[in-house]
């Protein structure tokens, strides 16, 4: 025996203690998951490991209490047990005297598990106290909330735990809940209604359906694109779920180039930062054209702004309205010349909403420190407040005042020649404006998220120090 199979079979512990009927809890342990069931097949509890159980920076959650999955509809009498196991398996059947039986099968390295059953009516899916979200304050709150997922012909349905107006949705692939970075989905044969239960103080999740005849599926482990792949393609429609499809590829795109780069660099918190400047030099084409655009309207502007000045300071109502009308039409310029200046938004935006989901539900960041970031999953904490402040609770974040230190020195270095003194006043106190949104805004959020933004004003900085020289 190879000493590999040895601690297999080791791991696979069985404690079993008889007094009549009643029987202890058998817990299986696996390089991913750890389980514990009851006498009668139900699984009491299970952890599962990101990347192993064992090994430096092994990311863990619990699902349940003192039930995960549970069955309904057995009638009565006593259960017997038996397990066999191979190299890849572990194999635990439950059978009652009147007919009832549960097969689970247990993989020796993964998070795929397969039941079969016969006279068992119905299932429950529960996720517990230790599935709860984190705490979080302010516009992180909204990344660390549970909902029940629904995958139906390739879409995701997603209903909030405290959502009251829902309505039974058809499940033909998965079904089941997750928080964050953590997910129980159960695939059912074939198609079946189902209705998740929410409340307004809901926190817990709760899902029961009939356990239609044929093999069923569950999928107890991490949100992470490979390993959602592996157990079934379908599981994949589980990230980035609320973006459009075309905004889903740009997360996985730059998923993948993010993972590139960590090969290269081992610290995560490097990988974000050169990440951030790949982007910049992937997109510096698209870039250059909206800088052009941009260029023609501050030319636009700087030539009619004295003609616009004496028109409003001269001409009230509709009468003004028509003399910029026939100015524009003298300068032939179309009245909406300005929307030209969206290009660079509409380069910008996509691939920060891209990078904003990616970075959000990238479970390689849970639990991991770059500089003084404890978890770049969290905010950066440097130390907390003797106080409460309201939304913004009581934890000193350091990176989002040097993120927006560095948005007003590049508001600063903007001096496009062809702007006047006011014009170029004007626009420097809309990037102001906008510097304190994204303050409020990223605040609360996760380092990661933060880091990348910080990485991507820095670079602009870069960028106008080079220009002026």
């Amino acid at each position: 025996m190879t000493g590999r199979m040895f601690h297999r079979i080791f791991a696979f512990v069985l404690l079993l203690s008889a007094c009549g009927a009643a029987a202890a809890a058998t817990q299986v342990n696996t390089d991913s998951l750890r389980l514990t069931f009851d006498a009668s097949g139900n699984m009491q509890s299970a952890l599962a490991c990101f990347p192993a159980c064992t090994g430096e920076n092994a990311r863990v959650q619990q699902f349940g209490d003192a039930s995960v999955i549970r069955f309904e509809g057995a009638g009565a009498g006593a259960w017997s047990q038996t397990e066999s196991h191979t190299q890849t398996h572990y194999e635990l059947t439950f059978r009652q005297g009147a007919g009832a039986r549960l097969t689970w099968r247990i993989p020796v390295n993964g998070y795929r598990i397969e039941l079969q059953h016969a006279g068992i009516a119905g299932i429950t899916l529960q996720s517990g106290e230790s599935f709860r979200p984190r705490e979080a304050a302010g516009f992180g709150n909204w990344l660390e909330q549970s909902r029940y997922v629904i995958l139906n012909s390739g879409d995701a349905v997603q209903v909030a735990l405290q959502d009251t107006d829902v309505t039974s949705q058809q499940a033909d692939q998965w079904l089941g809940f997750r928080n964050r970075y953590w997910t129980l989905m159960a695939a059912p044969p074939s198609s079946l209604s189902v209705k998740p239960e929410t409340a307004d103080e809901m926190i817990d999740a709760r899902i029961s359906v009939n356990l239609i005849e044929g093999e069923w599926s569950f999928y107890i482990g991490p949100i992470e694109p490979s390993l959602l792949a592996r157990a079934s393609p379908e599981l994949s429609n589980l990230l980035y779920a609320g973006l459009w499809f075309w905004l889903r590829w740009i997360c996985f795109a730059l998923f993948h180039l993010l993972a590139i780069i960590h090969l290269a660099i081992p610290s995560w918190g490097l990988s974000i930062m050169v990440l951030s400047v790949a982007v910049n030099i992937l997109m510096t084409p698209l870039s250059r054209i909206a800088d052009r655009f941009q260029d023609q309207v501050n030319d636009t502007e700087a030539r009619l702004a004295p003609e616009l000045q004496r028109i409003k300071q001269n001409f009230k109502g509709e009468e003004q309205a028509a003399k910029i009308l026939a100015l524009y039409k003298t300068e032939r310029v179309h009245p909406l010349y300005s929307l030209k200046s969206l290009m660079g938004v509409a380069v910008v935006i996509p691939v920060f909403i891209g990078a904003f989901d990616m970075l959000a539900e990238n479970i390689h960041l849970l639990h991991t420190g770059f500089l003084w970031i404890s978890d770049l999953s969290r905010p950066d904490d440097l130390f907390n407040l003797p106080f409460m402040l309201p939304f913004f609770g009581n934890e000193f974040n350091a990176l989002p005042f040097l993120m927006t230190g560095l948005s007003v020195v590049a508001s600063s270095l903007h001096n496009p020649p062809a702007l006047t003194a006011g014009l170029r006043k004007k626009q420097v106190r809309n990037m102001l404006l906008l510097a304190a949104a994204f303050f409020v805004l990223f605040y609360t959020f996760p380092a990661g998220m933060v880091l990348y933004w910080t990485t991507n004003n820095l670079i602009s900085v870069s960028k106008s120090l080079w220009s002026r020289r």
